[in-house]
């Protein structure tokens, strides 16, 4: 082969290979990295304890011939409940007027709507009296507890990576070390963006116990 034919076949084949080069993937080196997270989900435990105080409605029944009223028992604090297996209260009857209009006074069925609202409804003679329902009620605890956290992953910027938040998880959260040395938080509320650089891209619904969610890593 001569000088000019070994030079043209050296061209050629730098013509080959250069185009695939320029096509393949970046190196490791190539990709900055903003910081590396692990997932930490959050479970809550529910405890429901007895409440000495009972919960009470009153309705007060008008005198004349529309002999009912309807009494609304709802729980006394925010952090209490209404204890639906309570049917073992008795009304009590005050008469405002008349000589014995509690006599004639039926009680109608005590029906929870939710743990936190009952109704009771009363029809009777014809003089007025109040009648007042009581409920046992109980308290609710709430226990926080972070499960164990996921394996560390890296951020790295224009790559995506994939959340699996459990379904039965009471919150979510990043927890990152960043490039710069701080340490960061990012709550996984719903399907908003983390941050800036954490924008969220889809989430899977195709399995049955937890969500996958999918954020892209920006500049």
């Amino acid at each position: 082969m001569t000088k000019w034919s070994s030079l043209l076949a050296s061209l050629a084949l730098a013509a080959l290979v250069d185009p695939a080069r320029a096509q393949s993937p970046p190196t490791s080196e190539a990709v900055k990295t903003i910081g590396t997270c692990v997932v930490i989900q959050t479970s809550v435990t529910t405890v429901e304890a007895p409440f000495g105080l009972r919960a009470e409605g009153s309705c007060e029944a008008p005198q004349g011939d529309a002999r009912s009223c309807t009494a609304e028992i709802v729980p006394t604090a925010a952090d209490i409940v209404l204890d639906v297996s309570d049917n073992d209260g008795v009304p009590q009857c005050l008469i405002l007027s008349g000589n014995d209009p509690c006599a004639y006074i039926e009680n109608g069925p005590l029906i929870f709507h939710s743990q936190r609202r009952a109704t009771q409804s009363f029809t009777g003679g014809m003089d007025r009296v109040r009648m007042t329902a009581t409920i046992r009620q109980k308290r609710v605890q709430q226990t926080a507890t972070d499960l164990p956290p996921s394996a560390r992953f890296p951020l790295n910027v224009g790559r995506l990576f994939d959340v699996l938040r459990n379904r039965s998880a009471a919150a979510a959260r990043l927890e990152c070390s960043m490039s710069d040395g701080d340490q960061r938080i990012f709550p996984i509320v719903g399907e908003a963006d983390l941050s800036p650089s954490l924008r969220f891209v889809a989430k899977n619904l195709s399995e049955p116990t937890f969500d996958i969610l999918t954020y892209r890593v920006v500049p």
